[in-house]
């Protein structure tokens, strides 16, 4: 889901030159821009279409059913879009942030600590904060961890919710991150809140003693093969220079908004820091924001199906902890966006659903001109991934289907939808 956006990586040099050489490129790698397996070939054509139409700099689906991989495509390029570098092509093994997806493995990980007797997350989190975390208005009320993950913590997003190291979490502290008191004390209503994944980032540190790339690739990655993660922390140095540079359609051209060529030939994590700062000397729980939680994942398509695989097979990730209720006018539910969440991953029901009939757990992401989703389908034992690594303004705007359809992934929804013989958009 959508993220406020730091200030965007630009590419001064971009030209008309260089955008028509990324095209040619583009048009000479023909097929050898496109990866496949299985049917159906409508959906094959719908991807395509998005990136020869210039919709999209680069498009993908995987979808697995019963734990076989019955369609992979993906087409367009992964950097180069622009003309900033020469031309990387995209498939669904290439790295790109994936935006509020990345909060599924934050969630696992703090499940995982709380099965292991790490954490409680029904504790209340304040005491692991300096000033303690307190909504103002009902400063006896607890936050917990389970509120966090399922945005009922009476939080709002400020207008800055990450900090640059050595800065601390608590630094971002104001009577803006605090919803109204007309909205209710923690727990009693929902509202989908970047910042609160930040605070949990936070608790999860100081528990668990160790920062939150490292953590989670402990507790999660590692065991399910994953080479993914936050802030290119851990990613192999080759597929970080192969990944994903993501876009916004301006001045005629696709221009660099995040993971520009400077990032992807980096070596060290991508953290936001003060000139000076070394990150051997920062200390676990200082500041939850470092490491992106809400959206700093760097992953891959096949990546993003074993995230979801593994949200749906976690219980305390099944279990809904908010229900939209019309007649609590407290919940905020983004013009529908949101009917169900649990603890770490939002639930789009059958009767309520972008493939109307099929029951959905998983994520949706959208930050510097990504769209993202990864979902598990517990009735047909099925996953899929997508996402866009750009659009066009007009791609931002949400299709009348569902409000999370917008018109870049209206296309893909409408494939997933076939693949799985769930009915059609």
């Amino acid at each position: 889901y959508r993220e406020a956006v730091r200030a965007p990586v630009m590419n001064a040099g971009v030209t008309r030159r260089g955008l028509l050489a990324g095209a040619s490129a583009l048009s000479a790698a023909g097929c050898a821009g496109f990866s496949a397996a299985g049917p159906p070939s409508a959906a094959l054509d719908r991807i395509r279409a998005l990136v020869e139409a210039g919709d999209v700099p680069a498009a993908g689906l995987v979808v697995r059913r019963e734990g076989r991989i019955v369609f992979s495509f993906a087409a367009g390029l992964a950097q180069g879009a622009g003309g900033e570098v020469a031309p990387v092509l995209f498939n669904a093994d290439t790295m790109m942030r994936i935006a509020s997806v990345s909060k599924m493995a934050v969630a696992l990980a703090a499940h995982r600590l709380s099965v292991a007797g790490v954490l409680d997350i029904d504790a209340d989190v304040s005491a692991a904060f300096d000033p303690p975390l307190r909504h103002p208005q009902f400063p006896d009320a607890p936050v917990t961890l389970r509120q966090l993950l399922s945005h009922t913590a009476g939080l709002q997003d400020p207008d800055v919710y990450w900090m640059a190291a050595p800065g601390r979490t608590e630094g971002l502290f104001t009577p803006a991150m605090w919803r109204p008191a007309e909205a209710g004390s923690p727990g009693s209503a929902f509202k989908y809140a970047n910042f609160g994944y930040g605070l949990a980032a936070h608790v999860l540190e100081r528990a668990a003693g160790m920062r939150l790339d490292l953590l989670v690739a402990q507790s999660v990655f590692r065991g399910a093969g994953l080479g993914c993660g936050f802030n290119w922390s851990g990613v192999p140095r080759a597929q970080r220079q192969a990944g994903a540079t993501l876009y916004a359609f301006e001045e005629d051209l696709w221009q660099p908004q995040a993971d520009g060529p400077a990032v992807l030939a980096g070596e060290s994590p991508a953290i936001l820091s003060e000139t000076g700062f070394d990150l051997a000397s920062y200390v676990p729980g200082t500041n939850g924001t470092l490491f992106s939680p809400q959206g700093g994942l760097r992953a891959s398509l096949q990546d993003m199906l074993t995230l979801a695989r593994l949200a749906a097979s976690e219980p305390g990730m099944t279990d809904p902890v908010w229900t939209h209720d019309p007649a609590r006018g407290a919940d905020d539910t983004d013009a529908g966006y949101f009917s169900t969440f649990t603890p770490g991953a939002q639930v789009h029901p059958a009767d309520d659903s972008p493939i109307p009939g099929l029951k959905l757990l998983g994520h949706h992401g959208e930050a510097y001109g990504l769209y993202s989703a990864a979902f598990h389908a517990p009735d047909l034992d099925a996953e899929f991934a997508f996402a866009v690594t750009g659009t066009k303004s007009g791609g931002a705007a949400r299709a009348e289907r569902h409000p999370v359809v917008v018109k870049a992934t209206e296309s893909l929804w409408e494939s997933v939808a076939e693949i799985l013989g769930a009915g059609a958009l």
